[in-house]
């Protein structure tokens, strides 16, 4: 019985020793393998109303793409808020479905360093583009909001679902868009912006 139990101690050890991520899902969240696919039409509020959360908690640090992740995704919306100092680098950009929607209702799309990629630095370059000369305000908040096209992989972030793998649970910091667990569905890694 105790060499039972320590086999199972040693497999979890191990599986544990295996996942070397610096941050939740890091791997996919800077992958460039889907790139070149050509984006399937979405929108903020299909992703918000019927895409089904996956069975990801913030356990599955390391978990692999799977289903819908495994797809590029080209949505138009409007751009409400731009924090580009996160601490994993990334560009956290809260889009909505329409200008005047509630700032909750929105998902989260980003876009990694250029380190990772060249395209990351044009995504970067294009969305600076158009924000142009808007004001950013406090927190990020886009003064003027505006349009943009924005294709790259989904991605499900379930580090911020709080009560297991399956729970409607989230822990308020995925920025604004914490209306649901759908919410923490993103474009992740962002592949190309541009104006709508």
């Amino acid at each position: 019985m105790i060499g039972l139990a320590l086999v199972g101690l040693h497999g979890a050890s191990a599986e544990a020793q295996r996942c070397r991520e610096p941050h939740y899902r890091w791997t996919q969240k800077i992958d460039t393998a889907l790139a070149d696919l050509a984006p399937r039409p979405a929108s903020v509020a299909a992703m918000l109303a019927t895409w089904t959360p996956p069975d990801l908690g913030p356990r599955d640090r390391c978990a692999p793409r799977s289903e819908r992740e495994r797809e590029v995704y080209g949505i138009s919306a409007w751009v409400r808020r731009v924090v580009k100092l996160k601490d994993d680098g990334d560009w956290h950009v809260e889009v909505t479905e329409r200008s005047d929607s509630p700032s909750d209702s929105c998902i989260v799309v980003e876009i990694p360093a250029p380190k990772y990629g060249p395209r990351y630095a044009r995504a970067r370059a294009a969305l600076d583009s158009l924000i142009g000369d808007r004001r950013i305000r406090r927190g990020g908040v886009i003064a003027r909001p505006f349009r943009a096209r924005v294709s790259g992989a989904a991605f499900f972030d379930g580090q911020h679902r709080r009560g297991g793998r399956r729970s409607d649970k989230i822990d308020g910091e995925h920025g604004r868009c914490n209306v649901s667990v759908r919410a923490l569905w993103e474009i992740h890694p962002v592949y190309r912006v541009t104006a709508p």
